[in-house]
């Protein structure tokens, strides 16, 4: 997809990544999944608080990574894009809620509150500040300012997480994590239905703690099976 800027001012699109959680906050249905020869049921609002503060980690698909702690520098960029996306994601957000340029139009997010959320979801400062370069927008750093501007346009490549499997170790706490594509799901009726298949399965290790914001912090992403896999062989749930 071409990347571009809009002319309008406001063509954020915050509406859609409201719709997401709106379909992440509907999914309350108990499944079952099974880790070895154990079987657990799903609690519904525990697994509904874990897809809400999911949907904003994997929603751009994030490469996997061992230990946060030790994330390659590749990886940053897209840590610090998570970062972004939850700030202009929150609850109750508007144009209001964040600085604009006023000659390009775009939003100003300060370093200093992206270190903040990073912190927060991450448990650990960023290593350094960079401009993030997306498929279908870009947010381009300003040293000078320390700011982050984020440039009013869409994007189309998001994912929605579907919990299928929870397994609690000392203080960690490993997801079974389907990702269905926001595209793949269907209106009928005047309701969202999600896909069948997910796009792909992941393990994403959460370590509780003392904020009720932000009640997780994110460890660990681990990529399980392969797309072709989930297509055409067992299901997990």
């Amino acid at each position: 997809m071409e990347k571009h800027r809009r002319s309008h001012r406001w063509a954020f699109p915050l509406g859609v990544l409201l719709t997401v959680l709106a379909v992440v906050g509907a999914v309350t249905l108990v499944r079952m999944a099974v880790t070895g020869i154990r079987q657990q049921i799903l609690h519904p609002k525990e697994k509904q608080a874990y897809e809400e503060f999911l949907a904003k980690i994997i929603v751009h698909d994030p490469d996997p990574f061992d230990d946060v702690r030790a994330v390659p520098m590749a990886n940053v960029p897209q840590l610090l894009d998570i970062s972004i996306w939850s700030i202009l994601r929150e609850e109750g957000a508007t144009p209001n809620s964040f600085p604009m340029d006023d000659d390009t139009g775009d939003l100003r997010i300060a370093q200093e509150r992206v270190e903040t959320e990073y912190q927060r979801i991450f448990g650990e400062l960023p290593p350094r500040h960079a401009s993030i370069e997306g498929s279908d927008f870009d947010f381009i750093y300003d040293p000078e300012e320390e700011v982050y501007r984020v440039p009013v346009t869409g994007t189309l490549s998001i994912y929605v997480p579907r919990v299928t499997n929870i397994k609690k170790t000392g203080g960690a706490i490993e997801l079974t994590v389907e990702y269905l594509a926001y595209s793949d799901y269907k209106i009928e009726h005047g309701v969202y239905v999600e896909p069948v298949e997910p796009a792909k399965i992941m393990k994403i290790t959460l370590y509780a703690q003392a904020d009720e914001k932000y009640p997780y912090r994110v460890g660990a992403i681990h990529q399980t099976v392969s797309p072709d896999y989930v297509a055409g062989g067992p299901k997990l749930g």
